[in-house]
């Protein structure tokens, strides 16, 4: 069903015409954040959720006394370039009064830069902007943006087209204009700012981000497109491991660090050179420090090796007290040259080293950056039950120590708290409510929390799920193996088209697929550890040349990997999707830390679904959500694990999903040949 968008959607709808369940999302979209509070909204593909939070979004903060900025945060590029020919279309109808939106896209400093060094590696390009922007001898960047600013906020630009206009301005910047600071000073002047999740949730690129765009989380209403990433970035912002070699790194930095500093102190006047003498005494102290810890740390790891001896995980939970007892004790056994731990944090943090151009291996931090972090993260959360220490041995060998934040409402829910209001929106919110819960969206403001259904996908994307088959280590064997590959052979024989085959690990996939080898003539594309985002991008493309000389493919990835969640598949390039297993999360002394943590927040029940079943039947959700991004198109979805219809899981199915069982293989054929007798054809427009 479908209504006209004039009468309930607002002014700042892309479409003549909205679905059902579109309209819906707007109108609660507006009611909730017209309230200063939050939608958190599991919407299928396909329904329009881009254009309905815009919609919704726009037509809130253009009635405000004080509009706030629209910052729309997704973590795929892919993904701005939608919003920006949304924009585009809700521009071309908006009536002659309203004044047009006004928008700017901004992707990492390095995919906007102009200057020579944008082919660096990506840690040696950010150590060389620094240094670049610091001595002034980056033009692009000491060019004035106020030149081109107006012509970017006239019209909706993507990011490349952005970095065009600038590398070629009209007048006065002959070496051109940095885009991505034209981007940060415009933004304070824009309706819509298309970004990363960084710039809000990740606290070192927050604090030199929006200050530099004029913005303050007050400011701002914000859409957290795919949202159900949202809890795992946060963690990921402060995971952090070190090893014995980075402490070895670290000393040979402070020495790099020190031996320049004296270097330079001949040039300095006699002021300047008692500082840079008290600067060398503090360095030679905390080299000192740094290299009893060397000596001594790994007594400290012996004493606590028997608890990893007798782990089950291969690895073990750790005191971050105890951790920072020792390191402690270290640093000020030697009387005279004794060095406090927030002092020596601190001096870590101010080491600067050169940069070997020529070192593939170059990392992203620096060893002391690395170490320093660290120890931070124990001093200030030691006492927090939302973090964990981790110790194992890398290789079985090499003392490794991690940090986990075990829990992101801690960060989320003071964040969300400050803004004007949210829409948290992806087709795998399942179950939006656990997402509510794990980011603490705050609870003393309205919100919403609602499935929106989509109709065609029962018909157009059947699910079909294997009773005989499982990815279940203890079932495991070659009678399991054969099975699963019977069911894929079916499925390769009654396809016309690619099809996609996304197992839990590269071992598996190994395993079960490309051991096979019996693709019945098809090309195979397959994934490996490590592959670029570009090359997977580049696999797409081959897709679609191989489906205009009618060659069929079979894509072979892993759950959670690029191609089954990084990637779109447009013009219905895939027929079907194969999932063999869930994806569990192994066995862990982290994940035994997270379980237990849910089950004091949460109780037994939903902390072992909120800590394993749900997350991993999201996982195979993305993946079979690939091949369907419009209404239009068609998919047959096979999914071989019996689990899945345990009630454990089968709770954790989102409404809406057309659930057909089959027993064995030759079931499983005749489904296949029903369906593509059904819809021969994969979609041949564009919405």
């Amino acid at each position: 069903m479908e209504t006209n968008a004039a009468a309930t959607a607002g002014r700042f709808v892309a479409h003549e015409a909205l679905r059902d369940t579109q309209d819906e999302m707007i109108r609660d979209g507006m009611d909730v954040l017209g309230a200063g509070g939050f939608l958190l909204a599991a919407a299928p593909t396909g329904i329009g959720k881009t254009a309905a939070a815009l919609a919704a979004a726009l037509e809130t903060a253009r009635s405000a006394a004080e509009p706030p900025v629209v910052m729309f945060l997704t973590g795929r590029q892919s993904q701005h370039r939608i919003v920006i020919e949304t924009v585009r279309k809700i521009n071309e109808r908006l009536e002659p009064d309203v004044p047009k939106v006004r928008l700017v896209d901004l992707i990492g400093q390095q995919g906007m830069c102009i200057n020579e060094i944008r082919g660096e590696h990506p840690a040696l390009f950010s150590r060389l902007c620094v240094e670049k922007r610091g001595s002034r001898t980056c033009r692009p960047w000491l060019a004035d943006s106020e030149l081109i600013k107006p012509r970017v906020l006239k019209n909706p630009l993507h990011v490349d087209e952005l970095v065009a206009m600038c590398k070629h301005p009209e007048d006065g910047a002959p070496h051109g204009i940095c885009p991505w600071k034209v981007a940060r000073e415009t933004a304070s002047s824009a309706d819509v700012v298309v970004c990363d999740y960084n710039h809000v949730f990740v606290e070192a690129v927050r604090e030199s981000s929006l200050p530099a765009m004029g913005l303050a989380l007050e400011d701002m209403l914000l859409v957290v497109d795919e949202a159900h990433n949202l809890p795992d970035r946060i963690r990921r912002g402060f995971e952090r491991r070190i090893r014995m070699k980075d402490i070895r790194d670290a000393i040979t930095e402070i020495e790099e660090h020190m031996e320049r500093t004296q270097s330079e102190m001949a040039a300095l006047d006699e002021e300047d050179v008692d500082a840079r003498a008290a600067e060398v005494t503090q360095l030679r102290r905390s080299e000192a420090a740094m290299r009893r810890l060397l000596k001594d740390l790994p007594k400290w790891f012996a004493e606590i090796d028997g608890g990893l001896a007798s782990s089950r995980t291969g690895d073990q939970r750790v005191s971050m007290i105890a951790f920072l007892d020792r390191v402690s004790s270290i640093l000020s056994e030697d009387i005279e040259r004794a060095v406090e731990l927030g002092a020596l944090v601190k001096l870590l943090q101010s080491i600067r080293v050169e940069i070997d151009e020529d070192d593939d291996d170059i990392e992203e931090e620096t060893a002391c950056m690395r170490l320093a972090i660290l120890l931070n993260t124990c001093t200030q959360n030691h006492d927090s039950p939302a973090f964990a220490l981790v110790h194992d041995k890398m290789g079985g060998e090499e003392h490794r120590l991690t940090t986990h934040l075990l829990d992101p409402g801690v960060v989320s829910g003071d964040l969300l708290d400050q803004c004007r209001g949210a829409i948290l929106m992806s087709g795998t919110l399942f179950p939006p409510q656990m997402y509510h819960d794990l980011l603490n969206v705050p609870s003393s403001r309205v919100s919403i929390v609602k499935e929106y259904t989509s109709h065609f996908l029962a018909e157009k994307r059947p699910v079909l799920i294997a009773k005989d088959v499982t990815s279940r280590y203890a079932d495991r064997g070659e009678e399991n193996t054969a099975r699963i590959r019977e069911h894929i052979h079916a499925v390769l024989r009654k396809t016309p088209g690619h099809v996609a085959v996304f197992a839990p690990s590269y071992a598996l996939l190994e395993q079960i697929v490309i051991e096979d080898e019996q693709w019945t003539g098809r090309k195979l594309l397959r994934e490996r550890p490590g592959d670029s985002k570009e090359k997977m991008d580049r696999m797409v493309d081959r897709m679609h040349r191989l489906r205009r000389s009618n060659t069929p493919a079979l894509l072979a990835g892993v759950l959670g990997g690029k191609l089954a969640e990084g990637v779109d598949y447009p013009e219905n390039i895939l027929d079907a999707v194969i999932c063999i297993g869930l994806p569990l999360p192994p066995p862990s002394a982290r994940q035994d830390a997270l379980r237990d943590y849910y089950e004091d927040m949460y109780g037994s029940a939903r902390a072992w679904r909120y800590s394993g079943s749900q997350p991993a039947v999201n996982r195979l959700m993305q993946a079979v959500g690939r091949p369907i991004r419009k209404a239009a198109d068609r998919a047959l979805v096979v999914m071989l694990e019996k689990r899945l219809l345990q009630r454990g899981f089968k709770i954790c199915m989102p409404e809406g999903v057309h659930v057909l069982e089959t027993l064995d293989s030759a079931r499983t054929e005749r489904h296949v040949e029903r369906f593509f007798r059904e819809h021969p054809d994969p979609a041949k427009f564009t919405e």
